[in-house]
């Protein structure tokens, strides 16, 4: 059942995004208990799917937005506050009770960047950051949102930019902290897996992943390799 929010605040991210902050019942704040759940937002332009980026149970939500038109146009260009109606939290999320101890591979792309945001602040607050390796999918680095964040993230895990359409030296000024690869971010994961960087033993890695369909896709038949299934165990949002 879709419940009144208000959008009470929104900044620019950088990468033509937008984080927007939604004031949410009681209600749905303890719903979000997961990284990788996302909301359905209503309004009389039209509908949207949105990851949260704000930790779970906390109220406001925080979204991040790329006005595509209908309810991203709301949330991105509305005069505030502004009252619109919202689905969920949905989904069931990712399992984070399991990855206390383990190695986190955390394989983002787009707007998915949102999800990896919950993620990273609580591994790097309990110490694990250092067992924790980030893949950002991105044209460049210049394009990418949350700038600041993902540099101060860069500086306690293992964080890898991963550059489609650009070379890797480009915007060298631009989180410099982060490791820079050509290629997607799920070709960037098999070559760290062939080269051992991501840990091998008897507990897999976790891998959560969000992003692209094809991404996703590839992500999951990696995992399904013979030595992706020895190195790795694959949870995607979708």
């Amino acid at each position: 059942m879709a419940l009144a929010a208000t959008l009470t605040a929104r900044r620019p991210a950088g990468g033509s995004l937008w984080l927007a902050t939604l004031e949410v019942s009681p209600e749905q704040a303890a719903a979000y208990v997961a990284p990788g759940q996302y909301i359905q937002v209503q309004t009389p332009q039209g509908n949207g799917y949105f990851a949260l980026a704000s930790e779970p149970r906390t109220n406001p939500f925080e979204l991040l937005v790329r006005n595509n038109g209908d309810a991203s146009a709301v949330l991105t260009t509305a005069a505030m506050p502004v009252v619109v109606d919202v689905n969920g939290p949905l989904g069931a999320g990712f399992p984070v009770d399991r990855t206390p101890g383990r190695r986190l591979v955390v394989a983002v792309a787009g707007s998915a960047l949102a999800v990896a945001r919950p993620l990273l602040r609580e591994r790097i607050a309990s110490g694990e950051g250092t067992e924790t390796h980030l893949f950002i999918g991105a044209r460049s680095p210049s394009e990418l949102p949350l700038q600041d964040e993902i540099e101060a993230w860069a500086e306690r895990a293992h964080v890898t930019l991963c550059l489609s359409r650009t070379e890797v030296a480009h915007d060298p000024d631009v989180i410099p902290r982060a490791a820079r690869t050509a290629g997607y971010v799920q070709t960037a994961i098999a070559r760290a897996l062939a080269r051992g960087e991501l840990g091998s033993g008897a507990v897999p890695a976790l891998v959560f992943a969000a992003g692209p369909a094809s991404m996703l896709a590839d992500i999951r038949d990696l995992g399904a390799t013979e030595a992706g299934a020895a190195a790795l165990e694959v949870v995607t949002n979708a």
